[in-house]
């Protein structure tokens, strides 16, 4: 019996940037249900690569502040769209994107490992 594969996994996904801002190449968002990289400059509402794979790890000093410890390994990484800023506190409205790999070092950088997709946080 043939099948026909309809998709697979893959850690690029063409969408469209419906995140209502430009994007800047490795800037992080969040894409339809994606924790998502933009591979280019993406347009806001044109349609773009996005790394999509979870696993990720990336460093950033992009933090909210007063939500800004992460001072345990493995803690889950919330992202606030709002802010376009990285939190360790959860709260409505914001996406469970990752787990902390690196606590916060002297300069503010954290690293974190990204899922695939985001989690956004209702209560």
């Amino acid at each position: 019996m043939t099948v026909y594969i309809s998709s697979e996994l893959n850690d690029h996904v063409t969408m469209n940037n419906d995140t209502g801002a430009d994007l800047d190449q490795y800037e992080f968002c969040v894409v339809g249900p994606y924790a998502a990289i933009a591979d280019d400059d993406i347009d806001s509402l044109d349609d773009g690569s996005f790394h999509v794979a979870g696993g990720i790890q990336f460093q950033t000093d992009d933090l909210v502040l007063g939500e800004l410890t992460f001072a345990t390994q493995g803690q889950e990484v919330f992202w606030s769209a709002a802010d376009e800023a990285f939190s360790d506190t959860e709260t409505a409205g914001y996406y469970l994107i990752g787990y902390l790999v690196e606590v916060k070092d002297s300069d503010g950088v954290i690293v974190v490992e990204k899922t695939r997709y985001a989690t956004l946080i209702t209560t």
